[in-house]
């Protein structure tokens, strides 16, 4: 297998892949088995592209996706340790079937990808969900609760996907936050500087600077 492209040149394109990028980003924190994650997202792809043969429709669609992964391989949220960092890793989330929002969301667009079947991640106040986009209201469900369908109001600026830089911008905010809250001030630095090297505009880039150079300051 050649070299796996590193977070900062991955971060540097525009239409970096997503599972390379939450792949590489785990791999900044702790040794990564990239190859047998990308086959673990291959396999389920598999699976859903032979169940989904026959689906029409986009609700029948992210049904099915839902069936795969929830109901036959339980993936859902982890609801007792749901900031641990291992809930922000890929590759840990799918040993375990369990993680948080974003990730599981993660794992349902490149599952679904896999299959073509064009699912997006949508960032919600507060939650991360996954959606079916098309002309039509977008369907809408919740990995975390193992696929509820959500009703959310599709004119809201926030109803729309996600890129994956942005996807990967969030990961990092929790990963910061997660090892902050633990005392590993040095794997929060590690995040916070991280997410320089994503897009974002100016504004959000010096609040992300700030940020990054208080928390050095108590590492020093």
């Amino acid at each position: 297998m050649p070299s796996f492209p590193s977070f900062a040149d991955l971060a540097a394109e525009p239409d970096a892949p997503l599972d390379a990028l939450t792949l590489a980003l785990a791999a900044e924190f702790r040794e990564v088995d990239v190859e047998g994650a990308l086959a673990d997202l291959d396999t389920l792809g598999a699976e859903l592209r032979a169940s989904a043969r026959s689906t029409r429709g986009r609700a029948e669609q992210i049904q099915v996706v839902v069936e795969l992964l929830a109901g036959q391989h339980g993936f859902v949220g982890d609801q007792d340790n749901y900031d641990h960092p291992d809930n922000s890793m890929l590759d840990v989330v799918l040993k375990r079937r369990r993680g948080l929002p974003i990730l599981l969301s993660v794992v349902y667009v490149e599952v679904a990808r896999r299959a073509d079947i064009p699912l997006a991640g949508v960032g919600l106040p507060g939650h991360f969900v996954v959606g079916h986009f098309g002309t039509d209201t977008p369907v809408l469900v919740d990995p975390f609760s193992g696929g509820d369908r959500i009703e959310e109001d599709a004119t809201l600026d926030h109803v729309r996907p996600w890129t994956a830089h942005e996807i990967a911008m969030r990961m990092l905010n929790n990963l910061a936050s997660s090892y902050r809250r633990r005392g590993d001030l040095g794997a929060a630095i590690r995040a916070a500087s991280m997410r320089m090297a994503l897009p974002a505009e100016s504004h959000v880039q010096e609040a992300l600077r700030v940020e990054l150079r208080s928390m050095q300051a108590r590492l020093n």
